[in-house]
């Protein structure tokens, strides 16, 4: 005689536990992996990361929240649902990522009377010479993207303006200080956009 082995319904949900919550732990170590390498790299904006990593600790108290309620378990709709909020969050990350630097939309500043241009760059050999050796700087530093190392470099009376899109602040600052080589830092207008 044949026995059949009949699943009751703590039986069901324990099982549906058991396979959703290495789903939801694995969701959330990327979740936690991107936000690093973004950080380390980065390719997101400061406040960016700071509203993303505020989304993904709200996530790991409610989380907490319901797992105490449960004795440690978490019930399979409210995995579910978690496991659908960090995928927001990692889509959000990835939409921020995916946007390219667009230095042709910085442009729209070019048409501004208050805002040197490269067409206005002075022609004296001391400006030119300036020009020169800022661009030799950036363009030899290995930190810095591509987009920093092309910046707007436009040197009028020895005041210098940089303008264009770089990666992050600190590609911002490395652009400023090679600029302050040469430079009195007095004289350095940063117009530089970090990209969101």
């Amino acid at each position: 005689m044949k026995t059949r082995a009949f699943l009751t319904l703590p039986s069901v949900v324990t099982s549906l536990i058991l396979t959703i919550s290495p789903s939801l732990a694995n969701n959330g170590v990327e979740l936690n992996n991107r936000l690093g390498q973004a950080e380390k790299s980065g390719s997101v904006s400061r406040e960016a990361l700071i509203q993303l990593r505020a989304d993904q600790k709200a996530l790991e108290r409610e989380e907490a929240d319901i797992r105490a309620k449960h004795d440690g378990l978490l019930p399979a709709r409210k995995a579910v649902k978690l496991t659908k909020e960090r995928k927001k969050v990692i889509a959000k990350l990835d939409k921020i990522e995916s946007r390219k630097p667009d230095n042709t939309a910085q442009n729209y500043g070019d048409a501004r009377k208050e805002s040197p241009t490269p067409q206005v760059q002075s022609g004296k050999k001391d400006d030119i010479d300036k020009v020169q050796a800022i661009r030799k700087e950036l363009v030899s530093d290995r930190n810095l993207s591509l987009n920093a190392k092309n910046v707007k470099i436009i040197v009028i009376n020895g005041t210098v303006t940089l303008r264009g899109v770089v990666a992050s602040e600190a590609e911002k600052a490395l652009v400023a200080s090679a600029a302050s080589k040469h430079a009195d830092a007095s004289k350095i207008l940063n117009e530089l956009e970090v990209t969101r």
